[in-house]
């Protein structure tokens, strides 16, 4: 009878018993040995122990009662609104398990120490989407906050685990490396994604400014070059005035004026008056014109034109030949522009160095025609040729030569201003067909100056 009344105490004691070896302790209680870093088979951080958090599983948790039974320890802690509950066992300097409920894990103390600094590799500047963080040695800029550092840890020298404070609140950050690149995972009230900054991003600044320096040098080289293609156009202006003048003095030929006024003359003392007038008013007409044409360096094709028939009738008082001017259709003469006096040096050496030399049928033409890009004139005459007259070395051939090198210097101003093609080629008509002769000049201008 008194075992069953020992018994019955015993039982009724057990439960208080066992509520007296089971006491509630602080943080700050737990076992020195306990604090610090630990991890899991694979060597990943998955357990951080300090006197102010824990940290399980890149999860910050706040301590909300810790209760100790001989090796056990109970915690129940909390993160935002969830609570959460485990239990910690066998817990010794180098080992412990952790049991969550659904599962329990083995861990094995890091001999890795709290480090007082956040690894270089770490220390950069991070974005996400719009966000930025901003890590240094001992601490994280984000959202215009400093967050001081606490504590950082790693098992491998690669992934890191760190926890930041602000206001007394703490933070947690973990890296990861992988085949995308290298991320910074953050909870700042909310989860980030940060990705380590690029070139690009790291350097914008720098970027910027030496895009504005390299645009204001551009800027400056651009202005120089267009200075300097002013100038060029200015000089060219200059020299093509220049050129104009001596194709005017090379037009106003001595003999030449004396030949048509001894002509007309002529024709006066023959008492051919309305010939005479005819003549002496075609005659002051393309005086009007050559000195209207030392205005500008460009004149219309009609012009031109009409200024080489002028010249061709009075030529024809003292020189027996028939000549013909043709136009394509297709060639809108008054809207055309060309060189002023560009086309006349030719005519006039056809006549004097071609024609000259025959004694009948002497005949002249003058055409022209487009393509998509040049005019192109052909100036062609039935006298002795080029060849025949440079082997006879007649006494008006350097001036001759003179005239020609007026005509090319002028061509090679136009390319040079107008950045064209313009060009001027002489040919003996027996080099393309023996039965022929005379002389064949093509000039070709550009359509748009």
């Amino acid at each position: 009878m008194r075992k069953r009344i020992i018994v019955l105490v015993v039982l009724a004691l057990a439960p208080l018993m066992l509520l007296a070896q089971r006491h509630q302790i602080l943080p700050s209680e737990l076992p020195e040995y306990s604090y610090g870093t630990w991890f899991n088979n694979q060597y990943q951080i998955s357990l951080i122990i300090t006197p102010n958090y824990i940290v399980i599983r890149n999860e910050l948790y706040y301590y909300e009662n810790i209760q100790k039974y001989n090796n056990e320890l109970q915690f129940s802690c909390r993160v935002k609104d969830i609570t959460k509950n485990f239990i910690i066992s066998r817990l010794s300097p180098n080992n412990l398990f952790l049991d969550e409920g659904d599962k329990i894990t083995s861990f094995k103390k890091s001999k890795f120490k709290n480090e007082k600094q956040i690894p270089e590799e770490l220390v950069d500047v991070w974005y996400a989407k719009t966000n930025k963080i901003l890590v240094k040695a001992d601490e994280v800029q984000f959202a215009d906050k400093s967050y001081l550092l606490d504590y950082v840890s790693t098992t491998n020298i690669k992934n890191y685990t760190m926890v930041v404070y602000n206001a007394g609140a703490y933070y947690l950050l973990h890296n990861s490396i992988g085949e995308n690149g290298h991320y910074m995972n953050a909870n700042f009230l909310e989860p980030f994604v940060f990705k380590k900054a690029t070139f690009l991003q790291k350097n914008k600044n720098n970027i910027i400014v030496l895009a504005v320096l390299l645009l204001a040098l551009l800027s400056f080289l651009l202005l120089k070059w267009q200075i300097a293609i002013t100038k060029k156009k200015e000089h060219s202006k200059r020299l093509f005035t220049e050129m104009q003048l001596k194709s005017f003095r090379s037009q106003m030929n001595p003999h030449f004026l004396f030949n048509a006024l001894s002509a007309i003359q002529n024709l006066i003392n023959q008492g051919d008056n309305e010939r005479a007038n005819h003549y002496l008013t075609e005659f002051s007409q393309l005086m009007r014109l050559t000195l209207d044409k030392t205005e500008s360096g460009l004149v219309s094709l009609t012009d031109e034109i009409e200024s080489i028939r002028k010249y061709l009738e009075i030529e024809k008082l003292r020189l027996d030949f028939e000549y013909q001017i043709i136009i394509d259709d297709a060639i809108n003469q008054d809207e055309l522009e060309i060189p002023a006096m560009l086309v006349q040096p030719f005519v006039e050496n056809a006549i004097i160095h071609g024609l000259k030399e025959i004694d009948a049928n002497r005949t002249l033409s003058v055409e022209f025609h487009s393509d998509s890009e040049n005019l192109i004139c052909l100036v062609t005459d039935n006298g002795i040729g080029v060849n025949t007259a440079k082997a006879q070395k007649q006494p008006d051939l350097n001036r001759n030569k003179y005239g020609l090198k007026l005509a090319e210097d002028r061509i090679r101003l136009i390319n040079e201003t107008y950045n064209t093609n313009a060009k001027i080629s002489i040919l003996d008509r027996s080099e393309k067909d023996k039965a022929e002769t005379g002389t064949e000049v093509k000039i070709i201008m550009p359509l748009r100056y």
